[in-house]
């Protein structure tokens, strides 16, 4: 039934989440920060009002009992195919199609997306008398997960929409659909990633051409025609290690700089050098970089305090997954905190070198409406399955 029991609430997660809240916003302004002379920018403050927003959302899932989603996922799901295909007919924005101008602020459709799938793949199969070992259940799955994660690649977001691969294998695995399908499927991904890898490490370009046969790399393979250029640019930077450093491999280099040379213990707030500097880039400093600023200005040590931070937020995903009452609760709050796993692992990954530069930003810190309250409405979920927990 719908109501809040305060007594049955994880406190744990909403302490960790609202910490997470206010270091945003702390940081946020530090991203901003050029000298005590110069304007700061209020986007610290707006980080503020769009987590404001969220708690309300996060609040009245809580208040809403979760159970009631099953019966109206596909209305759930099919809203945000609709809001998927919508931005496709506005202009685009930094040459994709990815938000929907509204008044006052732009939604970003792709993040209610991914908790619309969660939700519609939790509910399929956690249907009373749901066969996972029929191969409809398997390809009915697929077709779940596969309308959106076209549409999504299509913005082209191809970072957010391969999310959607995790959540999918680890809810499948769960249920125990086809498990032997999923591994030789996973190993087909696997290489045919090895595959794409390969081409566009070798795949050629304008200099390449301009070269004279015999000056010409042994290995020359044709344009990719599957992916954007600076997609294809920022796999090459992650591959090559020197390339483009001017353009696609500077945010690579600078978020590199700034974590190493915080050091032990940081430079201290304020005071971090690649972001005051500018070399960092100001636009992307406050979002997908937001974990430089903290690596560089609280060092090792700070660095450690956030991934445990994190670590306490996915285990409780997890125990709330764990401590379900029914089975659409145990998937949906695995699926959630699967989802926010990957945003923080591929985030913080990206940011020291050991993955590509992607656009996935870092859940609870990184500045954007659409993603705060759609991260909130998420854990909002995981707490009202949680507060309606099992007790043993």
């Amino acid at each position: 039934m719908n109501g809040i029991t305060f007594k049955r609430l994880d406190w744990t997660m909403l302490g960790t989440i609202l910490v997470l809240i206010g270091l945003s916003s702390t940081f946020i302004y530090s991203a901003q920060f050029k000298s005590d002379a110069d304007p700061v920018g209020n986007n610290y403050l707006k980080q503020l009002v769009f987590a404001g927003m969220g708690l309300c959302a996060y609040g009245a899932l809580v208040w809403f009992d979760y159970k009631q989603l099953a019966s109206v996922a596909w209305w759930i799901y099919g809203g945000a195919v609709v809001l998927l295909l919508l931005v496709f007919l506005f202009p685009e924005v930094n040459g994709a199609h990815r938000w929907l101008p509204l008044p006052g602020f732009t939604l970003q459709s792709s993040e209610l997306g991914k908790i619309a799938v969660v939700v519609a793949l939790a509910a399929y199969l956690a249907a009373p008398g749901r066969d996972v070992d029929d191969w409809k259940t398997f390809y009915s799955c697929g077709a779940i997960v596969g309308l959106p994660f076209l549409l999504i690649a299509a913005e082209p977001d191809l970072s957010t929409s391969l999310t959607l691969a995790p959540i999918t294998l680890a809810i499948m695995l769960h249920m125990g659909v086809q498990r032997k399908l999923l591994l030789i499927g996973l190993a087909v991904v696997l290489v045919l990633v090895a595959v794409v890898c390969f081409w566009i490490k070798f795949e050629t370009s304008p200099e390449i051409e301009a070269l004279s046969p015999a000056e010409r790399p042994r290995i020359v393979l044709p344009h990719m025609p599957f992916m954007e250029d600076y997609q294809k640019g920022r796999i090459k930077v992650f591959l090559t290690k020197d390339h483009d450093l001017a353009d696609a491999g500077w945010n690579k280099l600078q978020s590199q700089i700034a974590v190493g040379s915080g050091g032990l213990r940081g430079k201290g707030y304020l005071q971090g050098a690649q972001n005051n500097l500018g070399f960092l880039p100001r636009t992307v400093a406050p979002t997908d970089f937001i974990f430089c600023v903290v690596a560089e200005e609280t060092g090792f040590v700070g660095g450690v305090v956030f991934i445990l931070l994190y670590s306490v937020l996915l285990g409780r995903c997890m125990w709330a997954s764990v401590r379900s009452h029914d089975e659409f609760g145990r998937l949906m709050a695995l699926g959630i905190g699967v989802m926010l796993f990957c945003h923080v692992f591929v985030n913080i990954a990206m940011t020291i070198g050991v993955l590509p530069i992607t656009g996935l930003p870092l859940p609870l810190m990184s500045y954007g409406g659409s993603f705060m309250v759609s991260t909130m409405i998420a854990l909002g979920l995981v707490q009202s399955v949680y507060q309606r927990r099992r007790i043993r």
